[in-house]
């Protein structure tokens, strides 16, 4: 499952060390807390593509967190220094999100979540695309289809998923309707194609 590039995951995991740092030093002994990463970065944990420098994520508790000390420098594949860094404008509440995504995530694989005040989870792969509905610029319809691609889910599933979520959406929901439409269309479109290579009727 886990597909993600080495050198993204070790700056995440040094992030999440920062993160633990902080509550320890300010005494938290309570449960501990569920970081839910959606965005870029887990479209990478799922397929292995697209770089982002960018963590999206929502907490299972408020956090009070500096997002400057949380900026991690590292070297990426190609040899070029850059920066990981928390993205604090990103809301789960702007996005398309079924009411279940927090209890369906899934734990990212070999990041010592066992070790950390603060646990690592990542949307599911299909709560994952129905978030990327929300904005739907850039990268986002490029996302879909690879998580499809990678077989995570099917045309139907994807709009059972997004249809439930969009009706938890108040607001002008037309268009998230008609791109919801027109990304079926597009996975149904890459199930015929992928059928018709295998020989499948």
């Amino acid at each position: 499952m886990n597909h993600a590039t080495p050198e993204l995951a070790s700056a995440l995991s040094t992030m999440l060390d920062r993160i633990d740092a902080t509550l320890r030093e300010n005494g938290y002994e309570g449960e501990p807390i569920i970081m839910y990463l959606a965005g870029g970065l887990a479209v990478n944990y799922y397929c292995g593509s697209r770089f982002t420098a960018d963590v999206d994520a929502s907490f299972s508790r408020r956090m009070a967190l500096d997002h400057k000390e949380l900026m991690v420098d590292f070297v990426d594949a190609s040899g070029k220094p850059t920066q990981l860094y928390f993205d604090p404008t990103y809301s789960a509440k702007l996005a398309p999100m079924h009411e279940d995504f927090e209890d369906d995530s899934q734990e990212w694989e070999g990041i010592e979540n066992e070790r950390r005040l603060v646990k690592l989870k990542v949307l599911s792969p299909v709560d994952l695309a129905v978030s990327k509905l929300g904005r739907f610029e850039g990268n986002d319809r490029g996302d879909i289809l690879e998580l499809a691609k990678h077989a995570y889910f099917t045309a139907d599933e994807f709009r059972q998923r997004a249809e439930t979520a969009a009706s938890y959406i108040v607001g002008n929901v037309r268009r998230l309707k008609t791109t919801i439409d027109i990304v079926c269309k597009d996975i149904e479109e890459l199930e015929s194609r992928s059928a018709a290579a295998t020989g499948i009727k």
